[in-house]
């Protein structure tokens, strides 16, 4: 049955009482009132519509509804009146005498359901029964509900939950009434925790929950419990300030039992399609132990953190970021953060760049590293480098024709400018600091070209001048008192420059060996010769001004270079004039395919590389063979990479391993003997029972989630949202290294090896369980590494994590029942134990 009843101050006219079935149909016959609603009611029914017109009622039965404006009803049963503008609605019985159909109400966006409820169509007001809402990722169950606009409600004798068990949530927070306003907040009278609907005596005088998506100031619920060292805490007190959709601040505090204490102050800002950025300030008064004992112990600590990134799309040519990390000397002793606990380094990094039209770029680099245990400070204040691109001078504006060798010559410019200083924060305030810097500017100019010869060999020239320019220089004396070298710093400008000239010749060969039978089609085979020429002056002569010499106590004259502890180096001593050749193949093989249904073969590749180099010194009067190195690379089964890389010399070797000027062919008849080699297998292979499309995600936690979450422990194998989807998953890694040296003490090699097996993955135990793992097993030292185990039980709505790590350094373990919704995250029980020897509740 559906019709339209339009409740206006037009004539309607029926009999007294009309009842239609499915298919019948009436014309009313009878005025109604000039007060009736002047707006459009659509409705339906499934079995019966029966007038009152004696009473100005309808009743719709078996899935009625009801769209009335912005209102949408479903329902078993519903009665309109006509005179009272009020609709009722509940569900009906069936054979079985079981109530189905409960009123299922819809306003906006919100839904309701419930067991009854009237609705005036003239004041939009309703009064609802046993009702069931969602709200945000909450759901939110009332035994009375008036509603009083398309927004508001109160609720009497009501539970606030994000468990979505409609019938019997299993935890909530139950309230005796509450105010509620839709897509806003629900704000509560007294309120109390329910557990399997059962109330517990833990309570609140009012409760609070935001439902908005925009940001909210409000109060920061902290974690509390025991620590060993130093009481009972409170940790992460405070306040959230959203103080506009671009900017936010949090004030943080944490207490302790025994007066230490922490604040901490951390703001994001963000400007979209400009940049983004966070900033975070921690003050630590930490005292461990008890006071006039031995054991006590305080200390003020900080820690400053800020990143900015800019968006790429926010300027053409200029880009600005920020790592900036800076932490006092004991901070990562008393740190909560189990990352920070072990990292002993921070660094820190302000970078700008900017391009200047099409030609020229220029960066500039603040940068700092610092160890918190040893205090050894290293600071770039700054570097910067100013770039040009590829010049090609002699190249026609306009080209015509096949262009000329000498328009491929070209050249470019590149400074490097250094402001750096190795020292200890203990010596920051030294009034000397300023004089420690070592600092510099240096020049290059590269002048390059490249032809073709013979069509087949690129012939490739390059000269490089390099011009260094220092701050300062060296005095060497020789002292007869003291038999030592006295050395002196002169303050003042001093340059220096260099230049060298390369010829190179290098070229591509293919070889293809076919096979017309069996399953080897075809070998291919690349060999790249390559055969160079460098050759660099002798800038160490004393003319130049370079170079200087003081007298030792044998009279005998030793050469120095005035700038050999400049940033960017200093001219070698004596001329160098390297003939270098090398030899690099790759080997291929082609093998039949029957999947392959369009070539019907397939590539192998037995060899990615094997190279084979060696070098000829024309310039010296001895010792001129460089070492033949050899490296091999492949990957064989398509998962476990091979390297090779070995090193072979042509001369004998003195009794401290020092290379002397006699051949071993003269001495041992042949021509060389191994000096080192090296090799390294990498294996991974991942297996799990249902294909991914995308690799596993790193699983590691942020540092503001470490720092807030409840292991503090980013080293948990399984994610925060678990997935049982697959049913289980493991990654196997392999690792073999193998180091051989010739040691002249020994007149034999000594050989180091590291070999390992870790192991990596998760298994579904049931539908609702899970265990991740990760471990490895170290063939040398025949101990296991690194071994760390996750439990997981989803609880429906909750969830319980455990974190194991059976032994080694870390040992403890991590404990922990939560609300899963973000929402009610708050809601949580800890217990832990861990490395530190703490425990905490």
């Amino acid at each position: 049955m559906v019709g339209i009843l339009c409740f206006s101050s037009k004539n309607l006219f029926a009999q007294d009482t009309v009842s239609l079935s499915k298919n019948d149909t009436a014309t009313a016959s009878k005025k109604l009132s000039h007060s009736s609603l002047g707006a459009k009611i659509d409705y339906s029914s499934d079995d019966s519509l029966t007038f009152f017109l004696d009473t100005k009622d309808i009743y719709l039965y078996n899935n009625a509804k009801v769209d009335y404006e912005k209102m949408h009803l479903k329902s078993g049963f519903m009665s309109v009146n006509f005179e009272t503008k009020i609709l009722f609605a509940q569900g009906i019985k069936d054979t079985l005498d079981t109530i189905r159909q409960y009123p299922i109400f819809h306003e906006g966006n919100t839904e309701y359901k419930s067991k009854e409820l009237r609705y005036n169509f003239d004041t939009k007001r309703g009064l609802i029964s046993n009702v069931f809402t969602k709200e945000s990722d909450g759901y939110l169950h009332g035994e009375k509900v008036k509603k009083i606009d398309d927004k508001t409600m109160y609720v009497s004798g009501g539970t606030f939950t994000t468990c979505d068990n409609e019938q019997h949530p299993h935890f909530g927070i139950s309230f005796s009434k509450a105010k509620a306003i839709t897509d806003d907040k629900i704000v509560t009278g007294p309120a109390w925790f329910s557990l399997m609907e059962i109330p517990l005596p833990i309570g609140v005088p009012f409760a609070y929950f935001p439902f908005t998506d925009s940001k909210k100031s409000g109060f920061l619920m902290p974690s509390y419990g025991y620590a060993a060292n130093r009481g009972y805490y409170l940790r992460n007190i405070g306040w959230y300030f959203a103080i506009s959709d671009y900017i936010d601040l949090a004030l943080r505090g944490d207490i302790y039992t025994n007066l230490s204490y922490a604040l901490n102050v951390a703001s994001t800002y963000v400007k979209r399609y400009k940049y983004k950025g966070s900033i975070e300030f921690r003050y630590e008064n930490n005292h461990t132990g008890l006071k006039n004992t031995p054991s006590y112990s305080s200390s003020s600590d900080f820690k400053f953190r800020w990143t900015h990134t800019q968006d790429s799309k926010s300027h053409p040519y200029r880009t600005f970021s920020a790592n900036v990390n800076l932490v006092s000397s004991k901070f990562n002793q008393y740190t909560t953060n189990v990352s920070d606990y072990f990292n002993n380094t921070t660094t820190s990094s302000i970078a700008f760049s900017t391009k200047f039209g099409s030609s020229w770029s220029f960066t500039a680099n603040l940068g700092e590293t610092y160890n918190v245990n040893s205090g050894a400070i290293s600071l770039d204040l700054p570097s910067m480098t100013l770039s040009s691109v590829q010049f090609y001078p002699f190249r026609r504006k306009k080209a015509s024709g096949q262009r000329k060798w000498y328009e491929d010559i070209s050249f470019s410019y590149r400074a490097n400018i250094i402001n750096t200083i190795d020292t200890y924060d203990t010596l920051l305030a030294s009034s000397d600091l300023i004089r420690n810097f070592r600092n510099g500017i240096m020049h290059t100019i590269p002048i390059a070209s490249n032809v073709k010869v013979f069509k087949h060999i690129n012939w490739t020239n390059s000269i490089n001048y390099t011009e260094r320019w220092y701050t300062n220089s060296i005095s060497k004396t020789y002292n007869p008192q003291t038999d030592m070298v006295d050395k002196d710093t002169i303050y003042g400008f001093i340059a220096n420059r260099t230049a060298n000239f390369t010829s190179s010749l290098n070229t591509c060969l293919y070889g293809m060996f076919s096979f017309k039978k069996g399953a080897i089609k075809a070998f291919r085979h690349v060999l790249n010769p390559s055969l160079s020429f460098n050759y660099t002056p002798d800038f160490s002569q004393p003319s130049l001004g370079f170079y200087d010499f003081y007298t030792d106590r044998s009279g005998k004259r030793v050469y120095y270079s005035k700038t050999e502890n400049g940033i960017f180096g200093s001219p070698a001593q004596g001329a160098s004039g390297v003939v270098n050749i090398s030899l690099g193949n790759n080997l291929e093989m082609k093998v039949k395919d029957s999947r392959d249904t369009i070539s019907g073969t397939r590539k192998i590749v037995l060899l990615e590389a094997f190279n084979i180099s060696t070098g000829y010194d024309l310039a010296k009067d001895s010792v001129n063979w460089q070492p033949l190195r050899i490296t091999a690379r492949t990957t064989l089964f398509d998962r476990l990479m091979v390297n090779f890389s070995s090193s072979y010399t042509p001369y004998v070797l003195d009794s401290n391993g020092v290379v002397t000027n006699r051949l071993l062919w003269d001495e041992e008849k042949r021509l060389f003997k191994k000096q080192n080699s090296q090799w390294t297998l990498n294996m991974s292979w991942q297996l799990n029972s249902k294909a991914k499309t995308e690799q596993t995600k790193d699983q590691e936690l942020s540092p503001a989630e470490q720092q807030y979450s409840p292991f503090a422990n980013p080293n948990e194998i399984l994610p925060d949202n678990v997935d049982f989807s697959v049913p289980w998953n493991l990654t196997l890694g392999l690792n073999y290294s193998r180091l051989s040296s010739y040691i002249v003490a020994i007149a034999g090699y000594q050989t180091n090896q590291s070999a390992t097996l870790t192991a990596r993955g998760d298994v579904n135990l049931t539908s609702k369980w899970k265990i991740g793992f990760s471990t490895g097993y170290d063939f040398i030292n025949k101990d296991f590494t690194y071994t760390s185990i996750d439990f997981y039980r989803d609880l429906h709505c909750w969830e319980m994590r455990m974190n194991w790590i059976p032994f080694g350094p870390r040992q403890g373990w991590n404990f922990s029942i939560s609300v899963k919704a973000p929402m009610l995250q708050d809601l949580k029980y800890e217990k832990r134990n861990d490395f530190r020897n703490r425990m905490e509740y």
